[in-house]
């Protein structure tokens, strides 16, 4: 909406070159549809025709100037025949007099207001009058279908009189008008605002509890699966024999990874060939070439670990993945949660608080950033002034223009509302987190009791697969004492020196892994085990014994 003294003695430009090439002199008002056609920017002179700018050429009306398409958008008034008869009229809008047909005064015209893209006439400003307000003297008559302009006054029908007598006039009753129905709106918008909260804590209590249950719920199947998992592993670590281990590595770490892991690295201890040759000693680097090698010889599980490679990287990465996955999925739920409420309370505020401006009348002009008229000094809010109003984004000034800025109780109560629902919600978040936190935790002790539990299992394995065997190298403890010798078998008692000297590892990485060829004679040796089966004579019998391969 705009007002027409805005419009008068703005410059005109044009959009295709941006050139300015008139000022608007005057609106051209057609009384017979309540409707400005265009905009006068030169009168008629000697020999020389009036010109207008038709509203339809018009593409915006601005703070400063108005913008036309091109300079072809002026035009000489016998073009259109419509605006030269209205011209021809010479009718003057300011001064003139608004009287009902049934004689009521309303006033002096002094303005009128449209709408810049139809044209149409929404209000007229009047000076004095049965409504004139009481400190500017000014009010706003509601345009009427049609308005009958004669010489010295204009006519409207008595049904624009009702329309204004039906609202709450002048600044004066509507400052009683507003004081009457604080406390009302008060005690409505507290109401309102407390069935909000309340279906809000709802709400967010089902949401916390569904939330609850699917914590239980994933806690109890992760448990599930871990323990299922471990259980598992150890079977088959327990089961299998040194191609189940390369299967169970090759199973954790793709082989793929494997090979690209190793190079570059240093070995931990020496890496032997089936066959029981060397591929790499202790501390040496593993090239792409010693990669493949291991690769073609099956070994390569062997030289991941060799070189530090973990087989629980990859579970701890998924276990951890997965739990940042459901703590960001619980956290995003919450904030949706609290926004959502926090959107819905102030809508709700916002709702209850713009409604109490319907039919007051407005005590000043409420303007859009771009100088668009929301709301005219003395008109009556409408369903249509309330939509422009949120297009805008100006609930607020119009509000306050409508006299609304003594209802600070209505705010009052919705800050009081807001704060105690969000304590509310402020403390069902906190038991969601303490919840997420117990989950988080319980999550980590169970993947750290698996990846302990692994590593015992392949150490278990380790140890029963190198008992029995030799070893490949001298085994010294820390004070330099011959634990096992190079080609003694290792025993129980080894494995616990080593152990208790921190040796282990050393012991179990030197540990010959070639299948020996010992013949019938050296099968038997030369002295009895502790559970070899002894046949007793009356001299002394000779021991027959059944064979035992040493694994």
């Amino acid at each position: 909406m705009r007002k027409g003294s805005d419009v008068i003695d703005k410059i005109v430009v044009t959009f295709d070159k941006g050139k300015k090439i008139e000022r608007i002199l005057d609106l051209i008002f057609d009384q017979k549809h309540n409707q400005i056609l265009g905009f006068l920017v030169e009168e008629k002179r000697l020999f020389r025709a009036a010109k207008v700018i038709p509203l339809e050429e018009v593409r915006a009306i601005g703070l400063d100037a108005i913008v036309v398409n091109s300079k072809e958008s002026v035009v000489k008034v016998h073009r259109l025949p419509e605006i030269k008869e209205i011209l021809h009229q010479n009718l003057v809008l300011k001064g003139t007099r608004i009287l009902t047909t049934e004689g009521l005064n309303l006033g002096a015209l002094v303005d009128l207001f449209f709408d810049e893209h139809s044209g149409q006439v929404e209000g007229y400003e009047v000076s004095g009058g049965v409504f004139a307000d009481a400190y500017s003297g000014r009010s706003f008559v509601p345009a009427p279908e049609t308005l009958i302009i004669g010489d010295d006054v204009a006519f409207v029908p008595p049904q624009t009189a009702q329309m204004m007598q039906e609202q709450v006039g002048g600044i004066r009753k509507a400052v009683q008008a507003t004081e009457d129905r604080l406390q009302e709106s008060a005690q409505t918008a507290n109401r309102s605002l407390q069935s909000a909260s309340q279906t809000a804590g709802e709400q967010l209590q089902s949401s916390v509890e569904n939330m609850n249950r699917r914590l239980q719920s994933a806690s109890q199947t992760v448990g599930e699966q871990l323990e299922a998992a471990t259980d598992a592993t150890n079977s088959k670590l327990q089961d299998l024999n040194r191609d189940a281990s390369a299967f169970l590595t090759n199973n954790l770490v793709d082989p793929a990874e494997q090979k690209i892991s190793v190079i570059g690295k240093r070995v931990e201890r020496d890496v032997l060939t089936p066959d029981g040759n060397v591929l790499l000693l202790e501390g040496q680097e593993v090239t792409l070439v010693d990669a493949e090698a291991a690769d073609r010889m099956n070994i390569l599980d062997e030289l991941y670990q060799a070189t530090g490679g973990s087989l629980t990287a990859n579970i701890s990465r998924n276990l951890k993945a997965a739990t940042e996955s459901t703590s960001n999925q619980i956290q995003s739920a919450t904030r949706s949660v609290a926004a959502n409420l926090r959107e819905s309370v102030d809508g709700l505020a916002e709702y209850v608080a713009i409604q109490q401006a319907r039919g007051r009348r407005v005590l000043q002009t409420v303007r859009a950033d771009d100088g668009l008229i929301i709301a005219a000094s003395g008109q009556i809010v409408t369903e249509s002034v309330l939509e422009r109003a949120q297009i805008y984004g100006k609930q607020a000034e119009l509000l306050s223009a409508a006299g609304l800025a003594l209802a600070s109780a209505v705010s009052s109560t919705a800050s009081d509302t807001w704060l105690e629902t969000k304590v509310q919600l402020h403390d069902r978040a906190s038991v969601a987190q303490r919840n997420l936190n117990s989950f988080w935790q319980a999550l980590k002790e169970k993947a750290e009791e698996l990846q302990g539990r692994s590593t015992q299992a392949m150490k278990k394995q380790r140890i029963e697969q190198a008992l029995g065997r030799p070893v490949t190298r001298v085994i010294l403890d820390p004070k330099d004492n011959v634990i096992l010798n190079v080609g003694e078998l290792i025993t129980h008692r080894a494995v616990r020196q080593a152990e208790e000297s921190g040796v282990l590892n050393i012991l179990l990485s030197s540990v010959y892994m070639k299948e020996p060829e010992i013949s019938e004679r050296e099968l038997r040796a030369e002295e009895y085990g502790m559970a070899a089966l002894v046949h007793h004579s009356n001299e002394r019998s000779q021991l027959e014994a059944k064979s035992i391969l040493v694994n």
